[in-house]
C-alpha cells in the first residue's frame, strides 16, 4: 500500500516545448486485490486509498461498488417517464393532462413483466429497486417484476414485447397499447435533455428497434359522420328546451370541430365579439387556436346578454350535457343500435369531413384549423366514401385527370408513389 509521485514530461502544443507534470499513483495489494490508480492531486489520491482500504476490510467487493453506483444513478422506467411528463407534458389541456399523469405515473411504470416471458435474457436487465436488493444480489420470487423498475440503459425490444403481451393478456385494446409505447418512445428521444451527464448523445430508443409486425395494428373503428338531417333533427330537440345551453355548445361544435371539453372550458376573456371567435388557449395536443362562433342568432344575442368580463361561457358540466345528449338520441330513435349510434365527438369528424370537402383550403392548412395533424386529414380523406365520385364523373366524360386525382384512384398514399408507376412512363 503505498501513495507515490510519478513525473514525467509532456509536449505544451502551444509553446512547442516539454513541461514536466507531476500525478500521483495509488497501489493496493490487500485482501487478494491488486489496485493501480492514478490521480492528478495527492489529497484526492490519499483520500481514494482510504476509503478503498476501508471496503477491503469490510469486505466489499469492488463490483458491488460500482453495481451499488450504478443502482443509484441510472435512473429507472418510473423516474424517466415521471421527469418527461415534467418537463414536456405540462402544456396540455387538463382533461389531457390528467390522463397523462395517470399513463406516466400510475399505469405505464406498474405493469407487469412475467419472468417466463423473458426467459433466460431476465440476466440482460439490471430491474434492482434499492441498494439493498443490489448489495445482497437477491432474486425476485414473484412471477414478475414491474416495467418500472428496468433501468433505461437496459430496455430493448424484448422487454418492450413482453410488456406488450403483458397488456393483452388482460383485455387492453391495440389502440390503448400504441398510445402507451408512442409515450415510451417520446420519453426515449428526450434522454439527452432529462439527462444530460449521464446521456449527453442520447440513447438508443427501442422503440424504434421493433422488429416489423410486433406492434400491434391499430383498430380503426366505426367511421361516423352526422348527416344533415341528423343534425337538424338533435339541433332541433335541444333548442326546444329551457336550457339553452347543450345547443349552444352543440352547434358550436359541429360548426367549428371543436372538442366538448374545449368548448366547456373556454372563457368569456376570450371571447372576440367583433370577429365572432374564441380563442381556446389550450387544447387536447397542446397547441392554441381559435374557433368561429356559429351565425346563429340567438347564440350570438345569448352571448351579449350574457357577457362577462371574467370566468366560464358555460355554467354546464360535461355529465350534465351527456343526459341532454343520451335523451336527444333516444328521443330521435338513435340510440338503440351501438353499431350505428352517434357519439358526440362524430361531430369533429363531421365538421373536418365539410371542411374537406368545400376544397377552400390545403391539408396543411385544414390541420391547423381544426387542430389535428396533416396526417389526420390525409387519412379522413382516403376515407371519405364520396371521394371517388367526381373522379368517376371527369372519366365518364372524358375529362384528363391531375396528378392528386390520378393518385386517390390509384390508390396510393402520395405523389412519389404515383411517380413509381406512371411518371416514368410513356
Amino acid at each position: 500500500m503505498s501513495v507515490y509521485p510519478i513525473k514525467y514530461k509532456v509536449l505544451n502544443k502551444e509553446t512547442g516545448r516539454k513541461v514536466s507534470v507531476t500525478k500521483w499513483r495509488v497501489q493496493i495489494r490487500k485482501g487478494g486485490e491488486k489496485i493501480s490508480k492514478l490521480f492528478d492531486n495527492e489529497g484526492v489520491a490519499r483520500s481514494w486509498e482510504e476509503q478503498e482500504l476501508h471496503r477491503i476490510s469490510t469486505g466489499v467487493p469492488q463490483n458491488l461498488i460500482f453495481d451499488l453506483k450504478y443502482q443509484l444513478e441510472m435512473p429507472d422506467m418510473s423516474a424517466l417517464l415521471r421527469d418527461y411528463f415534467n418537463q414536456h407534458m405540462s402544456k396540455h389541456s387538463a382533461s389531457s393532462f390528467k390522463t397523462n399523469l395517470n399513463r406516466c405515473l400510475r399505469a405505464i411504470p406498474s405493469i407487469p413483466i412475467y419472468l417466463k416471458d423473458l426467459g433466460p435474457k431476465i440476466d440482460n436487465y439490471r430491474y434492482q429497486n434499492t441498494v439493498v436488493d443490489a448489495m445482497m444480489g437477491r432474486i425476485y420470487k414473484k412471477d414478475h417484476i414491474e416495467f418500472g423498475q428496468f433501468k433505461i440503459d437496459t430496455v430493448d425490444f424484448w422487454l418492450l414485447i413482453a410488456y406488450m403481451d403483458s397488456r393483452r393478456r388482460t383485455g387492453i385494446k391495440n389502440n390503448t397499447i400504441l398510445r402507451e409505447i408512442s409515450m415510451i418512445s417520446s420519453a426515449f428521444e428526450k434522454v439527452y435533455k432529462l439527462y444530460p451527464e449521464n446521456f449527453p448523445h442520447g440513447l438508443m430508443n427501442p422503440v424504434k428497434m421493433l422488429p416489423k409486425g410486433e406492434k400491434p395494428k391499430p383498430y380503426l373503428g366505426r367511421k361516423r359522420v352526422l348527416s344533415d338531417d341528423e343534425a337538424v333533427q338533435i339541433a332541433e330537440w335541444m333548442k326546444l328546451k329551457a336550457n339553452q345551453e347543450p345547443y349552444y355548445l352543440f352547434v358550436t361544435c359541429l360548426e367549428s370541430g371543436a372538442r366538448k371539453s374545449e368548448v366547456l372550458d373556454a372563457q368569456w376573456e376570450n371571447v372576440n365579439l367583433q370577429l365572432w371567435s374564441i380563442h381556446i388557449p389550450k387544447t387536447k395536443n397542446g397547441r392554441p387556436r381559435d374557433i368561429m362562433i356559429p351565425e346563429d342568432d340567438d347564440f350570438r344575442e345569448w352571448l351579449k346578454a350574457n357577457r362577462l368580463a371574467k370566468g366560464p361561457i358555460f355554467k354546464l358540466t360535461p355529465w350534465n350535457f351527456r343526459q341532454y345528449w343520451v335523451d336527444a338520441l333516444k328521443a330521435l330513435g338513435l340510440y338503440d343500435d351501438p353499431d350505428t349510434r352517434l357519439h358526440f365527438h362524430d361531430t369533429r369528424r363531421t365538421a373536418l369531413t365539410k371542411l374537406i370537402r368545400q376544397k377552400r383550403l390545403n391539408s396543411f392548412q385544414i390541420a391547423k384549423e381544426m387542430g389535428v395533424s396533416p396526417q389526420t386529414v390525409e387519412t379522413t380523406v382516403q376515407n371519405m366514401p364520396d371521394r371517388l365520385a367526381e373522379i368517376f364523373a371527369k372519366l365518364r366524360a372524358g375529362h384528363a385527370l391531375n396528378e392528386d386525382e390520378i393518385m386517390a384512384l390509384a390508390g396510393h398514399g402520395s405523389i412519389s408513389m404515383t411517380n413509381v408507376y406512371y411518371g416514368d412512363r410513356n
